[in-house]
């Protein structure tokens, strides 16, 4: 995997064909009573330069689909319109002047945006990649998990901007924050309300990170070397993994800062975001390298750190490895980052859906990119 890794890190993006849709959350409000009514997902597709249409697996939540909408992606691209633009169910960076197929009316290491609807827009407010002298950087964008409220960096403002698609409400952040802040490949994650946004640098491991209050313009740091999981309606989750000599942790930190991370076991190396229930996470176990993990899935105690419950995944495809836990679907449903293969030139990412009380797993979306390092699904944490 090590191999594997190192390719994706070098390989330029492409767009997805398929997009697992959003999870709607009712109220940030009422989230902490009622964590377990996280709705699953449709599966709308996108056909960027080939059609791909795989069964749907039909969910729980409001947007359900019985099948996969294919669109066809051609000719020029229009910007995002000012609004009046529905759910989002994906965006990810282009890249032109590389070998291989090129997203349609290409602007390099930009970002663009796809509704559920299949609608394609260039969002050229979004800084996407900035070239240095140290090599490129990799600016974040996030969307928030019923897929209508987007942030993203603005090299103008030089400052994150938090953006409602339908009203085309635009707030930017009460704090200036400079390109170098973020490091090489910054996390970025958002609030269901769009009320809180946060950044940290992992994996560079070098810059603070920040939790903004857009409603109250207030700010509080975050710590270096935790990597953002999820926000919540009181807490922000962070994970560290056990690298550079440090030890594998939880922190669910409340919004106002403060709380103390736990110290999980050297073997967990990837954690999911919190659990409905606001106590537990998922997590994944290293398996015989570095960079593998072997065939279970584990619930921690978020604040104790010791084991809930440990499964061996049952309907995972052989030789598939597994990448990042990510967003619950409900109190017993984990999503699961995967890739079909090791290849180094592997372009499919697949995610999955783990009953952590039976190890059962189903299949949910595939996505085609050349690199699943720039590619942003509703809610989910980064992968890398």
């Amino acid at each position: 995997m090590s191999r594997l890794r190192e390719a994706l890190d070098n390989a330029a993006a492409d767009a997805p064909t398929l997009n697992l849709a959003d999870w709607a959350i009712t109220s940030s409000r009422r989230r902490r009573k009622t964590r377990m009514a996280a709705g699953s997902a449709a599966v709308i597709g996108l056909a960027v330069l080939a059609g791909v249409v795989l069964d749907v697996f039909p969910g729980t939540g409001p947007l359900m689909a019985d099948k996969a909408v294919v669109a066809v992606q051609t000719g020029k691209i229009a910007d995002l319109p000012s609004r009046g633009v529905g759910p989002l169910s994906h965006a990810y960076r282009t890249f032109c002047l590389i070998s291989g197929p090129i997203p349609p009316d290409c602007r390099n290491g930009k970002w663009r945006v796809v509704a559920l609807s299949g609608e394609t827009y260039h969002l050229p407010q979004a800084l996407g990649t900035l070239s240095t002298k140290s090599g490129p950087k990799f600016y974040p964008l996030a969307i928030s998990r019923d897929g209508r409220i987007i942030a993203y960096y603005n090299q103008s403002a030089k400052t994150f901007k938090v953006r409602d698609l339908a009203s085309g409400t635009e707030q930017t952040a009460p704090v200036a924050i400079a390109e170098a802040e973020l490091g090489g490949n910054a996390h970025l994650e958002l609030s269901d309300d769009g009320r809180y946004l946060a950044f940290t640098g992992y994996p560079s491991r070098k810059e603070d990170g920040l939790l903004i209050d857009m409603r109250a313009r207030t700010t509080t740091p975050l710590p270096v070397g935790w990597d953002l999981r999820s926000i919540d309606g009181t807490t922000v989750t962070l994970a560290r993994y056990g690298r550079y000599g440090e030890k594998p942790g939880i922190w669910v930190m409340p919004l106002a800062g403060g709380g103390s991370p736990i110290t999980v076991d050297e073997t967990y190396t990837r954690f999911s975001a919190l659990a409905p229930n606001g106590a537990a996470v998922a997590a994944l176990r290293r398996g015989q390298s570095l960079d593998s993990h072997d065939d279970t899935i584990t619930v921690l105690d978020a604040r104790t750190g010791k084991v809930k419950k440990t499964v061996t995944m049952r309907g995972l495809p052989k030789g598939s490895p597994t990448l990042t836990p990510g967003v619950w679907l409900s109190a017993a449903e984990v999503t699961l980052a995967a890739l079909p293969s090791d290849r180094w030139n592997e372009n499919r990412q697949i995610t999955y859906a783990v009953n952590v009380e039976t190890g059962q797993v189903r299949q949910l979306a595939v996505y085609h990119p050349q690199n699943v390092m720039h590619l942003v699904i509703p809610g989910v944490p980064a992968a890398f």
